[in-house]
């Protein structure tokens, strides 16, 4: 989750099983949390970095997430439930 980039890029293959399981509630309510963090320039509560933050940790940043959990067809209801818990935030 370090910020090495004006823009953040997520690709989510699974909560618990590799291309196969969804995003329950919590987890995605916990992916929406951080988005708009990312979005309005701050770190993410939960953040696991690799390196300290950084001075352009203060910028916002577009926000790009892909949900490859496709073996059970779960990818567009998840990206369609965390759309709506982003919007307008």
């Amino acid at each position: 989750m370090d910020l090495t980039a004006d823009f953040v890029y997520c690709r989510l293959h699974g909560s618990r099983q590799l291309h196969v399981s969804g995003y329950g509630d919590e987890a995605l309510a916990r992916w929406a949390a951080r988005v708009r963090a990312w979005a309005r320039g701050a770190e993410p509560s939960d953040a696991e970095r690799v390196l300290p933050p950084t001075a352009a940790a203060g910028r916002g940043r577009d926000v790009f997430v892909y949900f490859d959990n496709d073996v059970k067809v779960r990818a567009p209801a998840n990206a369609a439930s965390l759309a709506r818990r982003t919007r307008g935030r």
